[in-house]
């Protein structure tokens, strides 16, 4: 054989080995992928929302009655459905969210990036959640909903948990969600946990 042709010969041989280690590895996770065996295994504490789903506008007025189309856009949120009166449970849930959003500070993240939000049924449950709440939770955004019959909050997430919270991101996206734990500090751990995690990486918000 032909020295030269031979040396061609090997050439190829070699890239054709090079491409089918770095393209084989690929070719194979999309054909997984595409016959549904995913990976099962992942390191959030919360109930991921799969696909995500982006929120419709939802029509939320302040205590106030001002209207607020772009509450649950620009922040991360962590949302809470509720009602006019704020009970023992609905109480402590609040302020599970209240310190975990301290505790990103504490970890030397902006908690302004994470805001509270407690979306009650009218105006009239947002007037008396307002008093209610005010002192103590004064970071709270305690809005109305009052948007038609299914188009509401609770048509969007369809709480099985009346005490869960749902992780909503910047771009307006339902991400999680966290439901209720007999353990509350496990509970707070695995959202702080999770928050850590998505601040750090993502720049928006």
């Amino acid at each position: 054989m032909n020295p030269q042709a031979a040396k061609l010969r090997r050439s190829r041989l070699t890239l054709v080995l090079l491409g089918a280690l770095f393209i084989g590895p690929l070719i194979a996770a999309w054909v997984l992928y595409s016959n549904g065996m995913r990976p099962t295994l992942t390191t959030n504490y919360g109930e991921l929302v799969l696909p995500t789903q982006p929120l419709p506008k939802l029509e939320l007025r302040s205590a106030g009655g001002e209207p607020l189309p772009d509450l649950l856009t620009g922040h991360w949120s962590l949302v809470q459905l509720g009602s006019a009166t704020c009970d023992a449970a609905c109480s402590d849930r609040l302020v599970l969210g209240r310190q975990t959003r301290l505790a990103l500070g504490a970890a030397g993240i902006n908690k302004d990036r994470l805001q509270l939000v407690y979306i009650v049924p009218d105006a009239v449950a947002a007037t008396a959640a307002a008093a209610q709440l005010s002192d103590t939770h004064k970071i709270l955004h305690i809005v109305a909903d009052s948007g038609a019959p299914g188009q509401r909050a609770e048509d969007v997430f369809k709480p099985s948990d009346p005490l869960a919270l749902y992780l909503i991101d910047p771009n307006g996206n339902w991400l999680m969600t966290y439901k209720d734990q007999a353990d509350a500090d496990k509970l707070q751990r695995g959202l702080l946990d999770d928050l850590k995690k998505l601040l750090k990486l993502s720049s928006i918000g």
